[in-house]
């Protein structure tokens, strides 16, 4: 088990607080073990430090043995709550070549003129963890970050590119979006799992070893969202459902239930948005019929046309 940390505080909090957990149960550390919490920053790219002043040295030992991790070893899980920033400050060469992959659909450009959605951080740590698990071959990704990227059309190539990597994907929406003003369906008070404005999700994301062509079958709880148009022709199989209602009742719900319990809903995403959430397109071969807005104003601006 590795664990990555930014910050010297809950660096050496976690050191103190696993330490003591273990030494509970009886474990002596050896002379030259210690604890695999990494101070380091998981989104930078991975350098190595040497012949540096002392009172660096240990910062440089701490980033070559994160680094070690990074790139080489085996990682079959990643799982966090990685935090979400609009305006990121991880703007290395490293990270932003790799979100470049979610600029695009079948080697085509997004052509979105403010993409800058896709360079939120928890997005950059999605892509990394989709990174290291590639590099491992097999794996699972587990994230609860900001649910805007289920059903943003900036965010198609995001999808894509996800369902591309991934088998499996496990999408329960905890919504609780102030910032939408997000009721249960039956109009009652919806609330977040967190103190924030924002709605979050839990992301599950499973890649197996072996020819990615090989469909396993439905797991309890299984229904199917119908769609119509041409079947879907990309890897993963998409599993959605949501988590309605006030704080305290979700976290019961969480504490009482399994991945294979839950009343999933399969979804199948299609060109050209992907999205990870159930739609009713019944009518959707008609209104795909209609005109564009483009077309009737060809000439426009924004907030005016």
């Amino acid at each position: 088990i590795f664990g990555f940390e930014l910050l010297m505080a809950p660096y050496a909090v976690a050191h103190m607080k696993l330490g003591l957990q273990l030494a509970e149960t009886g474990y002596d550390f050896a002379t030259d073990e210690r604890l695999k919490v990494f101070l380091t920053n998981t989104l930078e790219e991975v350098y190595k430090f040497s012949n540096l002043p002392l009172l660096a040295s240990w910062l440089a030992e701490e980033a070559n043995a994160a680094g070690n991790i990074k790139q080489d070893s085996p990682v079959m899980v990643v799982m966090g709550n990685p935090p979400y920033s609009y305006e990121s400050e991880n703007t290395g060469e490293w990270i932003t070549g790799l979100i470049r992959d979610y600029y695009q659909i079948d080697g085509q450009s997004l052509g979105e003129r403010n993409p800058k959605g896709l360079q939120d951080d928890y997005v950059k740590f999605i892509r990394f963890a989709q990174w290291r698990i590639e590099k491992t071959g097999y794996g699972i990704l587990a994230f609860i970050t900001n649910h805007g990227y289920l059903d943003n059309p900036t965010f198609r190539g995001m999808r894509h590119s996800l369902m591309q990597t991934f088998d499996d994907i496990y999408i329960l929406n905890l919504h609780g979006n102030s910032k939408k003003k997000e009721k249960c369906p039956d109009g009652s008070k919806d609330e977040n799992v967190f103190d924030i404005q924002q709605g979050v999700a839990i992301g599950i994301f499973v890649k197996r070893q072996g020819n990615k062509s090989v469909r396993p079958e439905l797991v309890e709880g299984d229904s199917v969202h119908g769609s119509t148009g041409s079947p879907r022709t990309e890897c993963a199989k998409v599993r959605h459902a949501d988590l309605w209602g006030q704080r305290k009742g979700k976290y019961a719900w969480l504490s009482e239930n399994e991945l294979s319990g839950t009343g999933w809903t399969i979804v199948k995403p299609q060109g050209p948005h992907y999205l990870f959430v159930p739609q009713d397109i019944g009518l959707l071969k008609e209104y795909e019929q209609g005109w564009l807005v483009t077309e009737i104003n060809p000439v426009n601006s924004i907030g005016i046309s």
